[in-house]
């Protein structure tokens, strides 16, 4: 009897051991709360492809365009308040010299012919001395050089004077880079003269194609500052300076003209507007004794108070 309990009571013991190893091995295999932390799966992003620069065009800077004068293909010049002189011009030898006179402030015209008592083909400039003188400097059909022509019948005949053509104010198209003035041929202030309006034997206005407006007080062989007038068409001389007629500008939906005293570097005033078609190279205008006359496509219009008003 004995013995068969100490053999229950070892089996008991054994199985008390066994269930310890038991304990100790479930205990060992849970993480402490010292332990690092387990590092659970990694929640990736699959990255984004950064968008490629687009590539933009390379856009240069354009420059503005600029507005050009064109050579204007009409003369006005005015005498007095009634006597005036105008002509169409071209190039030479096509063009012929068939000026206009009108004697009653521009109401009517008279058509005049000198290519037939001279060689003149294009017409450079008139200049009036009375109401029965005037003097023009054309091309000569033969070789396009300059020359002077006058009448002293009011356009009924006309004579050539080859020898006094040198002291006149003109520009020759064959280079409108020189000045020619009764002292002498000078450089001109630009590349390119348009229209000439000259005062007296040393003073005079040049238009250049670029629209910029120069005065010079010394027979052409100086010129003052530049003024920039884009538009500008054409220009004339007035009782103390000059007029300018100018196309495209703001207010005016025709001709607007501007005044500007003779002096270097005098401004531009804006004196009047004429609303009507116009083709910039067809516009010329004339004063005389407070009077300024506009001939713009078909019409000649007259002001009396600087072109305000015109009738």
């Amino acid at each position: 009897m004995l013995r068969r309990r100490l053999l229950i009571a070892g089996l008991a013991v054994f199985l008390l051991f066994d269930v310890a190893l038991v304990s100790f091995a479930l205990t060992a295999s849970k993480p402490s709360a010292n332990a690092g932390t387990a590092v659970g799966p990694v929640e990736t992003t699959t990255p984004t492809a950064e968008p490629a620069a687009t590539e933009q065009p390379v856009v240069e800077p354009v420059e503005p365009t600029a507005i050009e004068s064109s050579t204007p293909s009409r003369i006005l010049t005015a005498l007095d308040a009634s006597t005036l002189w105008r002509a169409t011009t071209g190039d030479c030898p096509a063009a012929t010299a068939n000026p206009e006179l009108s004697t009653d402030a521009g109401e009517t015209w008279t058509a005049l012919d000198a290519s037939a008592d001279t060689d003149s083909s294009s017409i450079l400039s008139i200049t009036i001395s009375s109401e029965s003188e005037a003097s023009m400097v054309t091309l000569t059909a033969a070789d396009c050089a300059p020359q002077r022509v006058t009448t002293f019948v009011a356009g009924a005949q006309w004579q050539e004077y080859p020898d006094r053509v040198g002291t006149n104010w003109y520009v020759d198209p064959a280079d409108r880079a020189t000045v020619h003035g009764p002292t002498g041929t000078f450089p001109a202030p630009c590349t390119s003269v348009v229209a000439l309006a000259p005062r007296t034997d040393t003073t005079a206005a040049v238009l250049c194609s670029d629209g910029t407006l120069f005065r010079t007080d010394d027979g052409a062989a100086t010129f003052g500052s530049g003024v920039a007038l884009p538009g500008a068409a054409n220009l004339t001389v007035s009782d103390d300076g000059y007029i300018i007629v100018a196309t495209d500008r703001a207010g005016c939906a025709g001709a607007q003209l501007l005044a500007t005293p003779e002096e270097l570097d005098g401004v531009l005033t804006p004196s009047g507007c004429r609303e009507t078609e116009v083709t910039p190279g067809d516009l010329a205008v004339a004063s005389a004794d407070g009077f300024v006359w506009l001939w713009a496509g078909d019409e000649m219009s007259k002001s009396s108070d600087g072109g305000t008003t015109w009738q």
